[in-house]
C-alpha cells in the first residue's frame, strides 16, 4: 500500500475518532465544550483531516495554506496531550488515567493527538514550516479566553486560567510557560516532520 492510501486511512480514522469524541463531549457538557482549548484544537485537527480527504478524493494537490492549518492543528493537539500529562494530572482531581482514558478524553486527549503526531512525523512532509505558525491558535485562544475570565464571563476552564483567583505573577508565569511549551513543540514537530516517512 502506497503512502497516499495510508494517509487516507489515517485521516479517515482521525475523522471517525474526532466525531466519536465530539458526540461524547457534547453529551457530557453541551455547547460549553467550545470553551475548552482541547475541543477547539481537536476541531481544527478534524477540519484539517476533512480538507485532506476532500482533496485526496478529488485527486487534487493540497492548497498551499494546508500545511499551516495542519501544522497548527498538530502542534495544538500535542500541547493538549502534554499539558494533560504534565499539568492537569496534578492540578485537578481527575487523575491521569481518567484524563487520558475516560469518555471523550480518550479521543481528544489521547487517541487523536497521538494519531496526528504519528501521521505528521511518519507520513506527512511539508517544506519550509515556520515554528511561529504553530503558536497561532494558542495565541488566539489566549486573546479570547483571558479577557473573558477577567470579565467573569467564563471561569477557567483550566485552573491556570482563573486569573481572578490567583496572583498576577502566577498568571504571567502560566502564560509564558505555555507559550514556551507550545513553541518548543512546534520546533520539535518541525524538525521531526517527514523524518520517518514510511
Amino acid at each position: 500500500m502506497d503512502r497516499r492510501n495510508v494517509l487516507i486511512i489515517v485521516n479517515l480514522a482521525i475523522v471517525v475518532l474526532e466525531i466519536i469524541g465530539f458526540a461524547l463531549v457534547f453529551k457530557e457538557v453541551g455547547i460549553d465544550a467550545f470553551k475548552y482549548y482541547t475541543e477547539d484544537s481537536n476541531l481544527i485537527l478534524l477540519f484539517s483531516s476533512l480538507v485532506f480527504l476532500a482533496y485526496a478524493f478529488l485527486k487534487k494537490d493540497l492548497p498551499s495554506w494546508f500545511k499551516t492549518l495542519r501544522f497548527t492543528a498538530v502542534v495544538s493537539t500535542t500541547l493538549t496531550f502534554i499539558i494533560v500529562i504534565t499539568v492537569l494530572s496534578w492540578m485537578t482531581d481527575w487523575g491521569l488515567f481518567n484524563l487520558l482514558f475516560q469518555g471523550s478524553m480518550l479521543y481528544h486527549h489521547t487517541l487523536c493527538p497521538l494519531a496526528a503526531i504519528i501521521s505528521f512525523v511518519c507520513l506527512e512532509k511539508y517544506d519550509n514550516l515556520n515554528a511561529l505558525t504553530g503558536v497561532i491558535f494558542t495565541l488566539l485562544y489566549a486573546i479570547v479566553i483571558i479577557p473573558l475570565n477577567i470579565l467573569e464571563k467564563v471561569i477557567g476552564p483550566y485552573p491556570f486560567l482563573m486569573v481572578n483567583t490567583q496572583p498576577v505573577l502566577e498568571t504571567v508565569f502560566w502564560i509564558v510557560a505555555i507559550f514556551l511549551i507550545t513553541y518548543a513543540i512546534a520546533l520539535v514537530l518541525k524538525k521531526g516532520n517527514g523524518k520517518v516517512i514510511i
